[in-house]
């Protein structure tokens, strides 16, 4: 199963996606709608031609999914607090959204709230009650969702690591009631912390995912997440350029692959694997970015298949070299991830991005 979050900020059009590539796509993001109850385009109202769109994808691939996500990072966490510690609101909410998902033939729901009892990762932020009445919530709505015809799915983004996740999840009412759990293992490196981290690390992700599974998440619905982008800092000293190397703040290199794998290409930049054989890095001068290139998609994804977990999600496609920027193929990342997955296509040998 390869998830393919779309942000419906960015420029790029739903024709813009290859959707053999695949199985599922997250529309990213709709918000609560806390007057009516309901969820609401983060744009405002809905976006009809654009689900239009998204939808006729379908004809491309026929077993494409076009699921609607809400929430995502600085949505008020408030919202969904006071719908999920209320019996009446849920009800309301669980109808309303069955409805309007209908309406836009939507497949399904993928809740991204940030997270129960530790709003924004404050764990002293939340009510306690978020972490069972948020299993209550999502166990009501897949009860529902199972009386639809078609069936309507329903899955939840979910936190890396376990010191928050075991303060905001019910793991055996998410086990239950989702159809798939899908893991943020990316984003883990801070400027606060004061060194160089690389921000999707191999190993960690892996640690991440199997702590759900050793709580009684079923294997097959625990999805790895990757990200599509390059974090990047400003070192110290230029001289030291490792993992935990000391930084001065934030760098200005930020963007997405193609743009990474150009900095390699044809700027200069030397990239290093920095666990390894795993974990790419890139720096030059004082500038230091972490990334994963299509060998590093290859290898999570493989790692996925082996083991026997759900497949993988994708933050966020647009972010692929889709216009061959710098690879001669066009969205290596999509591509090495479902060789990886699925064995499909060719090898990340073959894509023309930069050297391993």
């Amino acid at each position: 199963m390869g998830i393919c979050y779309w942000a419906n900020w960015r420029s790029e059009t739903p024709e813009q996606i290859d959707p053999t590539l695949c199985t599922h796509i997250h529309y990213a993001f709709h918000v609560m709608d806390d007057k009516n109850n309901v969820i609401l385009d983060s744009k405002g109202s809905p976006q009809t031609d654009t689900y239009r769109r998204l939808v006729a994808l379908k004809q491309k691939n026929p077993d494409l999914q076009v699921m609607v996500s809400v929430g995502g990072w600085g949505a008020p966490d408030i919202k969904f607090s006071r719908v999920v510690n209320s019996p009446e609101l849920r009800k309301g909410f669980i109808a309303n959204t069955i409805a309007y998902l209908q309406k836009y033939k939507f497949d399904g729901l993928d809740i991204d709230w940030e997270y129960p009892v530790c709003w924004t990762g404050n764990c002293t932020a939340g009510p306690k009650s978020d972490r069972e009445n948020y299993g209550v919530f999502v166990k009501e709505i897949r009860a529902e969702f199972e009386k639809q015809t078609p069936r309507l799915y329903l899955s939840a983004a979910v936190v890396s690591g376990g010191a928050i996740a075991d303060k905001a999840y019910d793991y055996k009412a998410i086990g239950e009631a989702l159809d798939f759990v899908n893991v943020m293992t990316y984003s883990y490196a801070w400027v606060g912390d004061g060194k160089t981290a690389h921000q999707s690390p191999y190993g960690l992700s892996i640690a991440d995912v199997e702590g759900y599974v050793n709580k009684g998440v079923p294997k097959d619905k625990v999805l790895l997440g990757v990200s599509f982008y390059g974090q990047s800092f400003q070192l110290s000293d230029r001289t030291k350029h490792g993992v935990g190397a000391p930084i001065k703040g934030a760098g200005h290199s930020d963007g997405d692959y193609g743009h990474v794998c150009g900095l390699v290409k044809n700027d200069g930049w030397t990239k290093e694997l920095s666990d390894h054989g795993h974990d790419p890095i890139v720096y030059k001068g004082d500038e230091w970015m972490s990334y994963d290139d299509p060998y590093a998609m290859y290898n999570k994804s493989k790692w996925v298949k082996d083991n026997g977990y759900g497949g993988i999600i994708i933050w966020e496609i647009t972010l692929d070299d889709y216009q061959k920027q710098c690879c001669s193929v066009n969205n290596p990342l999509l591509r090495a991830l479902n060789y990886g997955l699925y064995g499909t296509g060719q090898s990340p040998d073959t894509y023309g991005c930069e050297h391993k």
